[in-house]
């Protein structure tokens, strides 16, 4: 097969030559289909579900997938920079045909190495289904990526790279996680660690994106600490309560993202607003979920018997 009549980078003529390929099937009802996988993958979506389950559905998987989930996005935009690989977008002969595309660079592809970090993270907290559900969620993060391959938005490698990191963040994360929460290490210890962590992730950020992440990992590790130390709060099983407690949780960080208007084009207003939405999310809205009687103390709180 005869490469493009224009000069590409060693490594890129057969990916070039495999999105013609797939494009050369291009159909409206698969059109529509890729631009659905393309929505379904962006990161507001997961951001907004992870509040939800921390608050409402089940405590330490929230965290802990939560947590998971935010250092692979950290680790994907980190790359992504670092490596600045541009999208086959406009390159001739290639076509970008979903409505849904986003700026930036195009390796690792946060859309496939995003889902399956999330979906395989479940399926690593899915014991007795845990192989099916693994193959569940490689199929669809692997579905995820082609789309993206066949919407001309990413090279092949990029699909690659992200399942590769997918699969170690959801598998090395969430047992690095699950090891941690056993580990009754000292308040001043783990406050230490938290705070060293965060501070180590901003300093060694790359764009606003991943110095986003940074600080709400900060943030929610912080408020995290303050809230077993302080408060000391769980769920209880009343539906009507957690449906309460998912309500009052997101308008509270809607309200926090309204009144905070700092200028978007200030790295530390960024990261001061980053690190106030993580601390709600893991010590504000706990707290308050307590005062109005949607949350039990747990008795492990300072002051608390």
């Amino acid at each position: 097969m005869s490469g493009p009549n224009f000069p590409m980078p060693a490594g890129y003529v057969w990916q070039y030559h495999l999105i013609v390929w797939m494009q050369a099937y291009e159909a409206p009802w698969l059109t529509r289909l890729v631009d659905i996988f393309a929505r379904y993958g962006m990161e507001g979506v997961y951001l907004l579900v992870l509040p939800v389950i921390f608050w409402s559905i089940h405590r330490r998987f929230g965290l802990r997938i939560g947590f998971v989930l935010l250092a692979s996005m950290y680790v994907n935009n980190w790359l992504k920079v670092a490596l600045s690989v541009v999208r086959p977008t406009g390159v001739p002969g290639i076509r970008t045909i979903a409505q849904a595309t986003g700026p930036g660079y195009s390796l690792p592809s946060a859309h496939t190495q995003e889902a399956l970090t999330f979906f395989g993270a479940l399926a690593m907290a899915l014991r007795k289904a845990r192989g099916w559900a693994w193959v569940g969620a490689l199929l669809l993060a692997t579905v995820v990526g082609v789309s993206r391959i066949y919407a001309g938005l990413h090279w092949p490698v990029d699909v690659l790279l992200g399942l590769a990191l997918g699969t170690v963040f959801s598998t090395l994360g969430w047992l690095v996680g699950k090891w941690w929460t056993y580990r009754n290490y000292p308040f001043s210890v783990r406050a230490t660690i938290a705070l060293l962590l965060g501070i180590l992730l901003l300093v060694f950020h790359r764009g606003v994106v991943s110095a986003e992440y940074a600080s709400w990992m900060l943030g929610g590790m912080i408020g995290l600490l303050f809230e077993e130390r302080f408060v000391g709060s769980d769920l209880l099983p009343n539906l009507w309560r957690r449906v309460c407690t998912a309500l009052i949780g997101m308008a509270g960080l809607i309200a926090l993202q309204w009144v905070i208007q700092w200028p978007t084009d200030i790295l530390w207003s960024l990261i001061a607003r980053g690190v106030l939405v993580g601390a709600w999310c893991t010590l504000g809205a706990p707290f308050v979920f307590v005062q109005c009687g949607l949350y039990k103390r747990t008795g492990t709180a300072e002051g608390v018997h």
